[in-house]
């Protein structure tokens, strides 16, 4: 997540640092950067004598936080760990200037929670980009009770400025909106496999070839009201009862995460990726992104002449 945040600032035009744990994942970092970058040039989103310049905006840091001392705003994009995250904030505050704005892309941990530890959490915020950030144009703003207005704007006016379509969480809740809605699906995703109602493959199957193609273009509410809210109504009278209500991890996914099948990482989940490749799926779905990107641009130019 770090390098692609790190280049869409460079790509607006601001000077950037990407602070690293180690300098063994600086190549890594800059060569995913670059490869970014030409993959988007073959979609005319770059051009190709703009690769350089981009990059040598970014400097490539493994220091520690010193190097974000003089830097306007830090984005944190360290691992789902809230007591590590408080950790960095206060050690954050203490090394970045008193006007910084400290902001977190955590997946869904509350900001008041992240700056608990700090002096001042009114330059606290959320700004969850959603993976991968050079292709997805939503960031989630999501201010605490205590971050002050002037901060969330500034968050917002800069998240335009990189070409991003920011969304503000007006109530500092966990999980925002994006993951609110993506869990309540995997929630009920699971509980019909662990039914019995269909298997893993029908499940993705079913969301890829039906309402999943069309929500680019049609939003939640969008749908309610075209096919009428009485609709909606009557069939949440006899269907939401039916709908899983769980309020923990569903048994399905225990059993796997308890014999060690996580997924890609140890070459098996609800799928077999001995069989099945992820590098192939990650690949589909950056072409699509990509294809979607290009005709967004598109859109824009023509409206804007």
């Amino acid at each position: 997540m770090g390098p692609g945040i790190a280049q869409t600032g460079a790509m607006a035009g601001y000077p950037t640092a990407l602070i690293a744990r180690s300098d063994a994942s600086l190549p890594k970092a800059r060569q995913k950067i670059r490869a970014n970058l030409e993959a988007m040039s073959r979609y005319d989103l770059v051009r190709v004598d703009e690769i350089d310049p981009i990059i040598a905006r970014i400097r490539f840091r493994s220091d520690g936080l010193a190097g974000a001392a003089d830097a306007d705003l830090v984005i944190e994009a360290a691992v789902e760990d809230l007591p590590l995250k408080q950790r960095l904030f206060a050690q954050l505050e203490e090394v970045c200037r008193d006007d910084a704005i400290l902001a977190s892309t955590t997946s869904g941990l509350r900001a008041a929670d992240i700056g608990a530890l700090t002096r001042r959490p009114q330059r606290v915020i959320v700004a969850h980009y959603w993976n991968p950030p050079h292709l997805l144009p939503l960031v989630e703003v999501a201010p605490s009770a205590q971050t002050s207005p002037e901060v969330t704007a500034a968050v917002m006016a800069f998240l335009r400025s990189t070409g991003h379509s920011p969304a503000l969480v007006r109530k500092d809740a966990l999980g925002f909106i994006g993951n609110r809605l993506q869990h309540a699906l995997w929630r009920e995703a699971l509980a019909i496999v662990e039914r019995g109602i269909a298997t893993p493959e029908d499940v993705d199957q079913a969301l890829k070839t039906s309402f999943g193609a069309r929500t680019p273009v049609l939003g939640i509410f969008e749908h309610m009201d075209l096919v009428g809210l009485d609709l909606v109504n009557y069939m949440h009278g006899y269907l939401l009862a039916d709908l899983d209500a769980q309020t923990g991890p569903n048994a399905e996914l225990k059993k796997r995460v308890e014999r060690g099948d996580l997924g890609v990482k140890t070459g098996r989940g609800f799928y077999n990726w001995s069989q099945k490749s992820a590098a192939a799926v990650l690949s589909a779905r950056d072409t699509e992104l990509l294809e979607r990107a290009r005709k967004r641009r598109h859109r824009q130019g023509v409206s804007g002449e």
